[in-house]
């Protein structure tokens, strides 16, 4: 069976304590085994790593952690910047930024005192010019370094449609795949971003039955989307909707789900996790920021 991982990050409650609650609160469900972390977040600090080490369920040893949160802050202040840059100083740059993120998890690992990080997702970035062989070469890079025992994955984001808003524009999954089976290494996808690329559900399905087929399928995120303005933004955002009910323009329902969960079974081994990140009001409580997450797990369960 897959691990199960919720990216609380996107529905924590503002202030520490608050914070140091939720998760409390989390570690009491027995379907999750771990949680998606934001670098930086508070994997930036040292200060931040300790408090984080000492606040998530010591049963979580299914952790990943996602780089696109410090990867589209890098790329909309230089949008050379990316792992797949056919420009060398912005690759040599998001290399710099993924060893400061190795250097962060050797120091988590040891105030967890132990290797709870399995999964560390990267994404293909710049917007629009992200190349191929460019990404090759970093995949070759990142080969090299020492993970504290986590295996990297490419998280697929919206590829760059022409005539399209972009809102990451990275490559194609089909390059994303073949890379991955190149590099020995899994692939990833986001339910909303797939979405947000083809705007319409089928996508997400499209896409997770081609990374199935190619036997390349690590992971799958359920996140909302939708194409109305809502409380969390722009019609189209990569904005982590919740599923419907709970958001009612959101097209991720519990049937859409299910079907993605189906086209992940065709391939012949199973997932190493599936997971859900949804924002939620900025009022909610955590139980009900529990309840937004939940009734994903019960959809992706049934």
């Amino acid at each position: 069976m897959p691990s199960f991982v919720v990216g609380a990050y996107a529905s924590l409650p503002q202030g520490r304590e608050a914070q140091e609650s939720y998760y409390d609160l989390l570690g009491e469900q027995p379907w999750i085994d771990g949680t998606e972390l934001p670098f930086p977040g508070d994997l930036r600090e040292s200060a931040d790593r300790i408090w984080l080490a000492a606040h998530l369920p010591r049963h979580w040893r299914s952790n990943t952690v996602t780089v696109i949160p410090g990867t589209m802050q890098h790329v909309w202040k230089d949008p050379n910047f990316g792992l797949a840059s056919p420009d060398e100083d912005g690759r040599r740059a998001a290399l710099a930024f993924m060893k400061q993120l190795r250097e962060a998890l050797a120091d988590f690992a040891q105030w967890r005192d132990g290797q709870d990080v399995k999964y560390v997702e990267i994404h293909s970035a710049p917007t629009r010019i992200a190349s191929r062989d460019a990404m090759a070469a970093s995949l070759e890079a990142l080969a090299q370094l020492d993970w504290s025992g986590a295996r990297l994955v490419i998280e697929h984001c919206d590829k760059y449609v022409e005539g399209q808003k972009p809102e990451k524009g990275f490559l194609p999954i089909e390059d994303e795949i073949a890379l991955c089976r190149e590099a020995g290494i899994g692939l990833t996808v986001n339910w909303g971003r797939s979405v947000v690329e083809g705007r319409t559900a089928e996508t997400a399905v499209e896409h997770v039955a081609e990374a199935a087929k190619a036997g390349v399928l690590s992971g799958l995120m359920f996140s909302g989307a939708g194409p109305e303005e809502t409380q969390y933004g722009y019609g189209w955002i990569d904005g982590h909707l919740p599923m419907n009910p709970d958001e009612p323009t959101s097209l991720m329902d519990a049937d859409a789900i299910r079907a993605t969960v189906a086209a992940s079974l065709t391939q012949d081994h199973p997932l190493d996790y599936v997971g859900a990140k949804v924002c939620v009001p900025k009022d909610a409580t955590i139980e009900e920021r529990l309840g937004f997450l939940s009734r994903i797990h019960e959809a992706v369960a049934a």
